[in-house]
């Protein structure tokens, strides 16, 4: 990753400096926007940077307000040249100068630069669940991925919106952000899946979108991303073969790749195992492919979090166990997230894949420790604190593209 390079460039006291440098004309173009616009009190800036639509935490909120609303959509991710960079960062600006809400499931370095003006609340309601893989201050010494200790990023949240109320110490450290300000209402997201309603929509849904699912036992493979030897994210080709997966799986089994939105290369799923293996990691909702999930495989993801809710079999395949805590880090031993069995090579993998055990007490602590905010009401109470609204008629968004 190079997103933090610059402290090895320059003094870190120079470093808030260069990157205000660096967003110069957009902070300017802010600035004159705030004299001349007045802020929009129903107006609501939405940024994703998981995907090219909204999905998760942002989907939901979206899907629950009323047409009363203003709102603008970005998604850095999917910017494409510099023009288009350029264009978007201008109309992203002219939008926050008017917004009352600025709802964020991830950071972005532009926003964080700015001076944000009164009257406006900076919302972020990260992508993830839970409290995993050490992210932003928390990484304080361990390597080039850590930001500087003078880095602005992360600056400007008013509200930070977490699932459990344990887990907003961690936030705190890693966004540096008050207490006070990060707030245990649970994940919206996460109400999907105590609603069997919505539940047997979203099955008839992905059902219809991709039809190999239906009357299938299906496994996903849900890994987080790697940072490759050439610093591109991606997944190690040598931990998975697929020609061997194809071998391993039941007649009636279907192994589905869904990878980190970051991970943008798809792999080669070879011919002969075809009609086992597909790739959904550019199907637009994750918690959808979860709900037609019969096994989960996984390792470091947040996908273990949502996936808690439906108490239903996972996998931990952790062939580097050791190094990416070594170099990333967790907030909790790893033991303490798997409320499912540990294998760290194929062959297990291939002995587990007919696994159904699930350590019920562990998932039990699990759910209570990381997802106490999880009850169905999570959306409601974010409309009720954020926007003091209650949540409008429940409406259905566009799924054409995005990630996980």
């Amino acid at each position: 990753m190079k997103e933090y390079a610059v402290k090895y460039l320059i003094p870190e006291p120079l470093v808030p400096v260069v990157q205000r440098l660096r967003w110069f004309p957009y902070l300017v173009a802010y600035r004159v926007m705030c004299w001349v616009k007045p802020v929009r009190s129903t107006g609501v800036v939405f940024i994703s940077g998981v995907g090219s639509h909204l999905s998760g935490n942002l989907r939901s909120i979206r899907e629950a307000m009323g047409d009363e609303f203003h709102t603008w959509e970005f998604f850095p991710s999917s910017w494409g040249g510099f023009l288009q960079k350029m264009s978007e960062r201008y109309r992203l600006v002219v939008a926050v100068a008017q917004a009352k809400y600025v709802l964020m499931d991830d950071y972005l370095h532009l926003i964080h630069a700015l001076k944000i003006r009164r009257g406006t609340q900076v919302v972020q309601v990260w992508h993830g669940l839970g409290a995993m893989k050490k992210m932003g201050f928390s990484r304080e010494g361990r390597g080039s991925n850590a930001p500087p200790a003078t880095s602005l990023i992360h600056r400007n949240y008013t509200d930070v919106v977490v699932s459990s109320d344990q887990m907003r110490p961690h936030y705190s450290q890693a966004f540096r952000v008050p207490l006070e300000k990060i707030h245990g209402w649970g994940s919206p997201r996460s109400d999907l899946f105590f609603d069997e309603e919505a539940m047997d929509e979203v099955r008839r849904l992905v059902w219809e979108s991709v039809p190999a699912l239906k009357d299938r036992r299906v496994l996903v493979f849900a890994p987080t991303y790697r940072v490759l030897a050439d610093g591109s994210f991606g997944y190690e080709a040598e931990f998975l073969d697929l020609v061997r997966m194809g071998e391993a799986l039941g007649e009636k089994d279907l192994l589905v790749l869904k990878f980190h939105p970051f991970v943008r290369r798809p792999w080669e799923i070879p011919p002969s195992c075809a009609d086992k293996i597909i790739d959904m990691s550019t199907y637009p909702e994750f918690n959808h492919v979860l709900v037609v999930t019969d096994l989960l495989i996984t390792d470091y993801s947040s996908a273990i979090f949502d996936y808690a809710l439906m108490d239903k079999p996972v996998l931990f395949y952790t062939p580097d166990l050791d190094t990416y805590d070594g170099a990333r880090g967790f907030y909790y031993p790893f033991e303490t997230y798997t409320y499912g069995p540990v294998v760290s090579d194929q062959d297990a993998l291939i002995a587990h894949l007919d696994t159904t055990k699930i350590d019920k007490k562990k998932r039990e602590n699990f759910c209570e420790l990381f997802l106490d905010g999880c009850d169905g009401q999570a959306t409601s109470r974010f409309m009720k604190e954020i926007f003091d609204v209650p949540p409008a008629t429940r409406r259905t968004l566009d799924m054409t593209g995005g990630g996980r």
